[in-house]
């Protein structure tokens, strides 16, 4: 009966419809949460990935990622009788900050579903705090969030998953969270090129969360074939408190958290990690660094090429200003055939990053 309730309101949040869903296929087990992959029941089309987690409440909270990666949080009691249609305000508090007054969407008698944009600071609220609160209609109720760091970039990875495999390939969607037993033999994590760069600041949980958030929006907006955000156990030293990495089959990459620091500019930034790449080439080096507009925002740039006879390594950086002060560094290292590394449509491979980065920081 509770499955049944779940694939009902997994599909009215994903799809907006009264048709039934199908699921959960795969798994995302973390915590108290548990849920996995979704279609819908008629044409057997994937929805989208959700989670849910029971509370003594009665309320079960519920949070959703859909296939073209637009994101909710949902909350149903199974004595609620809402008006399907209406306005449902409500005040979310997270870990006793400043409160959000957001407006959910009546779906059914018993559910009510809240948009979450994955570049809010709704989003990052609940992704990095311990309990949230939601006051609605005179009511007060508390939650314990339990490991939603882990739980949203699950989520993310049950989509990328099934967009790419379609829905036979679901499978465990939790991203490992310790090294497993034949670490020793597994591929080399990628090279920052950027354990001196300036101003990257304090290494923090938040930092690292904030870093996780963006690599799971850049890879999901960027054209690459089959990335994913590593873990913590696949991260490397230099970016585990602050940063994340991501590999696809065509390219490895960052994100970095550089919090504000006096005077520093992008520009110094993108000099910095090139001059550091600069260090490690044994080649043929090149580089270069500049600044672009790019849909009316600034975007800094560096560039760094080290070259052989037969192959060619060849580091993008973008770097943008971030809401909270200092800038977020994004990457992207394609080990390429010299005559690859040459060919001129790469340029359009790199406006598809430089949006993507773009868009991954928000508005």
């Amino acid at each position: 009966m509770y499955l049944r309730a779940i694939c009902a309101i997994a599909l009215l949040i994903l799809s907006a419809t009264s048709v039934t869903a199908r699921g959960p296929y795969g798994s995302v087990r973390i915590g108290g949460w548990s849920g996995g992959a979704f279609t819908n029941d008629q044409t057997g089309a994937f929805t989208g990935c959700i989670a849910s987690a029971p509370y003594r409440s009665g309320i079960t909270v519920f949070v959703m990622v859909s296939a073209n990666v637009s994101w909710n949080l949902g909350f149903s009691h199974s004595s609620w009788s809402l008006r399907p249609g209406t306005a449902f305000p409500i005040v979310l508090t997270f870990d006793g900050r400043a409160p959000f007054n957001v407006n959910g969407r009546v779906l059914s008698a018993q559910s009510v579903s809240v948009d979450m944009p994955d570049t809010s600071d709704l989003i990052r609220q609940f992704r990095a705090s311990k309990t949230m609160s939601a006051f609605a209609e005179g009511n007060l109720f508390q939650f314990n969030l339990d490991k939603t760091g882990i739980l949203l970039p699950a989520l993310v990875n049950c989509v990328v998953t099934v967009n790419r495999d379609g829905i036979a390939g679901a499978k465990d969607f939790v991203l490992p969270q310790r090294p497993p037993a034949v670490a020793a033999h597994s591929a080399p994590p990628p090279q920052t090129g950027s354990s001196l760069t300036p101003g990257s600041g304090p290494s923090t949980p938040e930092l690292q969360l904030e870093a996780m958030e963006f690599a799971s929006n850049f890879i999901l907006k960027a054209s690459l074939n089959n990335p994913r955000v590593l873990s913590r156990a696949e991260t490397p030293p230099t970016l585990v408190n602050n940063g994340a990495a991501w590999r696809s089959d065509d390219a490895i990459g960052f994100v970095r958290i550089i919090p504000a620091q006096g005077g520093l500019k992008g520009l110094d930034v993108a000099s910095a990690i090139v001059g550091n790449d600069a260090k490690d080439c044994k080649g043929k080096f090149a580089s270069a660094r500049n600044s672009e507009l790019v849909d009316s925002e600034v975007v800094f740039r560096g560039m760094s090429s080290c070259e052989d006879s037969e192959r060619a390594r060849i580091s993008q950086y973008f770097i943008l200003p971030r809401k909270k002060g200092g800038f977020v560094l994004f990457s992207v290292v394609s080990n390429l055939r010299a005559e690859e590394a040459r060919n001129p449509l790469r340029e359009d491979k790199n406006k598809d990053f430089r949006k993507a980065a773009l868009v991954a920081v928000g508005p």
